[in-house]
């Protein structure tokens, strides 16, 4: 077996080396010569893969989404109802965050900062079709548009009637204020369907 491929890819290293200490210390504290320490390279490194700390938050951001979308499709069956599916989705997302609470915890602070708020939904909810990045439940609503079966609302309006409910819960199991709870979980996430359905 060669060296190469023993190395770990240095771009991942770097992207969950970040993904980590924004976790623990916000992006604003967690500087490019922290990144390189933990991700076991030279600060020059990150530049040859990220042109600054910016683009490499950025990065960061898209490399959770996909992570998170190929996680909730594990199960996935689009052939399945479309209130099973839409509770499906939103299963698979309760347990990417209780499974990932780092990254969630990312996603939660980009989605809250100036990284992420000219993007908030826009990345979540393309209307792209055709974009391989698209999140499942972007999909989902737009089948399920086009059959009728949901409101006909903007993307953004029903994943806030969909992501709202349960973000809010989410943080709150995070935060250790309440404890999680698969029975409750499914019941929010009943009706947050009650919300979205015709």
């Amino acid at each position: 077996m060669s060296t190469e491929t023993q190395k770990p890819d240095k771009r991942e290293a770097i992207l969950e080396a970040t993904l980590e200490l924004i976790a623990e210390q916000g992006f604003y504290n967690a500087p490019i010569s922290q990144i390189a320490e933990k991700a076991g390279v030279g600060v020059g490194s990150i530049y040859r893969y990220f042109q600054d700390k910016d683009a490499l938050i950025h990065e960061l951001f898209f490399y959770v989404i996909r992570k998170e979308s190929a996680a909730i499709l594990k199960g996935y069956h689009p052939d399945a109802p479309v209130r099973e599916q839409f509770m499906q989705i939103c299963t698979g997302m309760i347990q990417f965050s209780v499974q990932y609470p780092k990254d969630t915890n990312f996603l939660d602070q980009y989605f809250h900062s100036p990284y992420g708020l000219s993007r908030r939904r826009e990345v979540l909810l393309k209307q792209d079709r055709a974009d391989a990045d698209a999140h499942p439940l972007a999909t989902f609503f737009e089948r399920a548009k086009a059959q009728q079966i949901i409101k006909n609302l903007p993307l953004h309006a029903l994943g806030a009637l969909t992501f709202g409910p349960i973000l809010a819960l989410l943080r709150d199991i995070r935060a250790g204020l309440i404890e999680y709870d698969a029975d409750l979980m499914s019941k929010i996430t009943g009706a947050c369907w009650d919300a979205v359905k015709l």
